[in-house]
């Protein structure tokens, strides 16, 4: 997440320090799920596996959504030494903290650092870089991946994930439709990250070289009630109050339920929530 100069179209800071206690679960686990098979089936396979030796920067971190996949996807023995979780929001970081305290890490620091200006990292510092669903809220994501290029050792890996199809936003906007269509609909942060080509020109542009990139893509389709309601929370909540401005009180009572009506139509379409991710992972 990001608050120093963040996306316009994302809501005030304050907002996140209250988003981070339920960030989880108002994502219906999906960033969590997302990176954990990413690490698993991607990285682990690839020429560069996050092992004993690795020195990890989970950047951009929310509440620790990266390291905590790497507790999930690797045994105790392949955890990295050392591990770095950074977020601009103090909230977001505190609540990594807690979430961490008790993890099966052996050495993690969390720390409020701007992704876009890591003054306090050194060169060449990090062996793997992990950037999750953040790139596309960054006022400057080119000097993000700048910085993500210069704390990476020679042969680090950078892993990025972006959303190519984020659920949530067809949903609200199919909810918009249903109350006020005369309205504008709701803006996202970075929708130009949703186009190909788009996030991998932004890292090569960031450093890294075309023939050192490789991408992917993942389907997650979330189909059980528990998430779908977390979700539902999240669609109904502060964080997508954008797409009720302009709303009288009578619109806006009626929110939950046109947001609930979408939801039964995404299920109908997809047989759950679908999101379409892009993977791309860059090696220095």
């Amino acid at each position: 997440m990001t608050s120093l100069g963040q996306h316009p179209s994302l809501p005030v800071s304050e907002f996140f320090s209250k988003f981070a206690s339920v960030y989880v679960r108002q994502t219906g686990h999906s960033t969590l799920s997302i990176l954990t098979d990413v690490i698993t089936n991607i990285v682990q396979t690839s020429a560069y596996p996050v092992g004993p030796d690795s020195v990890v920067h989970d950047t951009a971190a929310g509440p620790g959504i990266g390291a905590a996949a790497l507790v999930a996807s690797l045994p105790k023995d392949q955890l990295p030494k050392k591990m770095l979780v950074s977020d601009n929001v103090s909230m977001m970081v505190s609540a990594a903290l807690e979430s961490l305290a008790a993890s099966t890490l052996p050495d993690v620091d969390c720390k409020q650092l701007d992704s876009q200006d890591l003054q306090s990292v050194p060169d060449n510092y990090f062996t793997h870089s992990l950037n999750n669903f953040s790139i596309f809220t960054f006022p400057r994501p080119i000097d993000a991946i700048r910085e993500t290029y210069r704390t990476l050792s020679p042969g680090g890996l950078a892993v990025v994930t972006c959303w190519r199809r984020f659920a949530p936003v067809f949903i609200v906007r199919a909810a918009q439709q249903k109350i006020r269509p005369d309205l504008p609909l709701m803006l996202t942060p970075g929708p130009e990250f949703c186009e190909e080509g788009v996030l991998r020109k932004v890292v090569e542009e960031g450093g890294f070289a075309n023939d050192n990139i490789t991408m992917d893509d993942k389907i997650l389709v979330v189909d059980d009630d528990e998430n779908i309601a977390g979700l539902t929370m999240l669609m109904t909540g502060p964080l997508m109050s954008k797409a009720r401005e302009g709303y009288t009180e009578e619109e806006e009572a009626g929110w939950p339920g046109a947001v609930s009506q979408a939801v039964k139509e995404e299920v109908a379409q997809f047989g759950g929530i679908r999101f379409e991710v892009y993977i791309l992972l860059a090696s220095k």
